[in-house]
């Protein structure tokens, strides 16, 4: 394995959660790595993981908007020395009533077991066309998942001077979520100033803001610049022998897992997994209008938006 160090960013919103995720890094991090902690919240300790893995500490304090995502393009634009990277944060997520579980389960993929946690960095490290990989059953395709975000992902293509096109959003998948690894060099040009101000004040959004649309962005920005995205599982069956073809073919057999926590497209999760149940007749229509809506061209989409006013 490479000397280069890993860089591990953390957003911290939730001192009690991020005490979770230190206790994972002391158990099951022991390749070296610098950890990176942006917070919004000046007081406080943070108690840091307890392992002789643990290179160097830096902490930024940030405002608080743009969710866990514009703290880390902050942190990324001021960090180098690293190739490799793991993005985690303090998720609660207090809309769903398996909010722990959810977190839970991201850990456990991309924070496993200490030999498969090196597993996850050797095969980055030996093929160096993966740029961005997913925790398994949180890994989605981009295109029938924009949701309400297209008009987000087209503003954040256009503010570093790029047209978002049908043909960015082939063979990419997203860690849904927004904890994944990656390799700097895919994600090289979301740390565009620029970007910054695109930013909502927080509000409590659940969906359509330039947070939730930069989540889809980044396996984009990582296939334009070259990059495969896929999940966990899929990177720990790959092998840099394989063809970009039949890399991409397993990419897609390991994304898109059906679960209480993804159904589909605009298909409410299982009732237990929400604090607040969705009437019967709304879901029968959002599971109709999902199965259409998705495979329309992004131009269409976009009229139809207008048309709605939305």
């Amino acid at each position: 394995m490479s000397e280069i160090p890993i860089a591990v960013f953390v957003h911290v919103h939730y001192p009690e959660i991020w005490r979770t995720i230190s206790e994972r890094l002391s158990q099951r991090l022991y390749l070296p790595f610098h950890l990176v902690l942006t917070s919004s919240q000046a007081e406080g300790t943070i108690i840091l993981p307890k392992t002789r893995a643990l290179l160097s500490v830096k902490t930024l304090l940030v405002e608080n908007r743009g969710r866990d995502i514009l703290p880390f393009l902050r942190a990324l634009a001021d960090t180098g020395g690293f190739d490799l990277g793991l993005k985690l944060h303090t998720k609660k997520s207090p809309q769903r009533a398996d909010g722990a579980q959810w977190l839970s389960d991201i850990l456990d993929s991309l924070l496993p077991s200490s030999s498969g946690l090196n597993a996850i960095v050797a095969h980055m490290q030996a093929d160096s066309r993966i740029g961005f990989v997913a925790p398994a059953g949180f890994c989605l395709s981009v295109k029938p998942w924009i949701l309400q975000n297209a008009p987000g992902m087209s503003s954040i293509m256009t503010a570093i001077g790029v047209n978002l096109v049908e043909r960015d959003l082939d063979d990419t998948y997203f860690a849904a979520g927004s904890m994944f690894w990656f390799r700097r060099s895919a994600l090289a040009e979301l740390t565009d100033e620029r970007l910054t101000r695109l930013f909502e004040a927080e509000e409590g959004q659940s969906d359509g803001t330039i947070a939730h649309a930069m989540e889809r962005i980044f396996p984009v920005a990582a296939r334009r610049r070259g990059f495969v995205s896929l999940a966990v599982p899929a990177l720990t069956s790959s092998t840099p022998a394989m063809t970009t073809a039949d890399l991409f073919d397993l990419a897609r057999r390991h994304a898109d897992i059906p679960s209480r926590y993804f159904p589909g497209p605009y298909i409410p999760a299982s009732p237990h997994a929400l604090a607040t149940e969705e009437p019967r007749e709304q879901s029968w229509l959002k599971t109709t209008l999902s199965r259409y809506y998705s495979t329309l061209p992004l131009g269409l989409r976009g009229i139809l938006r207008n048309l709605r006013g939305s």
